[in-house]
């Protein structure tokens, strides 16, 4: 690990990708040198296994925290979306899809890092992606993006939109850092809908946005509110960057988009600070960063501020580092940043992976 991972206070981050199996995580020679803010990091992923899925949680220093079933079943296969596993309530509650069973499963964060499964709450349609603001969890499913009140780890519905009609092909669910709306992308139809939120929480019909670049994918949020979409874009080569903000209730593209020359972008990470976006380009195995503006500008920075190889995917900010997950190569990788946000060394955290792990999530005390 990098000597650049500092740690001050609690840091809490997530992301998504797609997966299957059951996981066996070792620890290679880098975790032994790794530096005390790295080793109280730990990494979330799920396996998505059709039999039984599973939270795999280990240290960033690679050291095994230990395996968590959810009590629901993955789809065996890969979810094409952000958000499979996100942490909330300061890194002390995480949640996770079960995408084959039609559930999402809530557990409590130990201090230690370990899970204790809170209940699962059946919700249909195929869930991708979930947020969470408050009392309130937003789950993304196929068609549909559904609102519900938790408590005690089990969630109450209280409200329901459509997406487009047909394969809308959704890929991720957030609420806006204002928690008046929520974004969600669809791929399939190329638009980014703006559900505008009630006294209770419950989404209000979409306003439909085309999208500034084909195919939107994932997304985070930066300076200024700015959302920073990812676009996979058209073929090699083809892949961008666009910023969005709400203003009086409606969507604004505030940034075009902005070409990175890679192939397939699909996650996004942003940095503590909200002034660097990740941008992780699965076809190209590199990741391309931009400048985020507090009027919602982006500028690119490096197109390939890092080369991990492989198929990057799910990504995260926390502890010092950009973790991510290598479909390809089974593995997680940490990249090291420095205090303005400039990627550095790469390093191998964890291996042993299934090809279609799920989702990433990390938590740094």
């Amino acid at each position: 690990m990098n000597t650049k991972h500092a740690l001050s206070k609690v840091a809490v981050v997530a992301g998504a990708a797609g997966a299957l199996g059951v996981v066996a995580v070792a620890a290679p020679a880098q975790a032994a040198t790794a530096q005390p803010a790295a080793a109280r990091t730990t990494v979330y992923v799920e396996t998505n296994a059709a039999a039984a899925n599973e939270i795999v949680a280990y240290h960033g220093d690679g050291s095994l925290v230990g395996r968590y079933p959810t009590g629901g079943a993955g789809n065996g296969g890969g979810l094409g979306s952000q958000g499979a596993v996100t942490v909330a309530d300061g890194g002390r509650t995480l949640y996770a899809v079960n995408a084959g069973s039609d559930t999402v499963s809530a557990f409590a964060v130990e201090r230690s890092g370990a899970l204790r499964l809170l209940g699962s709450t059946a919700t249909g349609s195929t869930p991708i992606s979930v947020a969470v603001a408050g009392d309130r969890v937003y789950v993304l499913g196929q068609n549909t993006v559904t609102a519900y009140r938790r408590f005690e780890g089990s969630l109450f519905r209280i409200g329901q939109q459509p997406l487009s009609a047909g394969a809308a092909g959704a890929a991720q669910v957030a609420v806006t850092p204002d928690r008046s709306a929520l974004l969600v992308t669809e791929k399939g139809s190329s638009t980014i809908d703006l559900f505008a939120l009630d006294y209770f929480g419950a989404p209000r019909p979409a306003v439909r946005n085309p999208s500034a670049g084909k195919t939107p994918f994932g997304f985070a949020f930066g300076r200024g509110g700015t959302a920073v979409v990812s676009n996979v874009g058209a073929g090699a080569g083809a892949s961008s960057a666009s910023g969005y903000q709400v203003r009086y209730g409606a969507l604004r593209n505030t940034a075009a988009a902005l070409p990175d020359g890679q192939t397939a972008a699909c996650w996004v990470a942003v940095g503590a600070d909200g002034r660097v976006a990740y941008v992780e380009n699965a076809g190209s195995g590199t990741v391309s960063t931009y400048a985020v503006g507090g009027d919602g500008s982006l500028r690119l920075l490096d197109a390939t501020a890092a080369a991990p190889g492989g198929h990057v995917g799910d990504a995260a900010v926390s502890g010092g580092g950009l973790w991510i997950l290598d479909n390809a190569g089974g593995r997680i990788d940490d990249v090291a940043l420095a205090a303005d946000g400039t990627p550095g060394a790469v390093s191998v955290t964890a291996t042993g992976l299934p090809a279609s792990a799920a989702g990433l999530a990390a938590v740094t005390r």
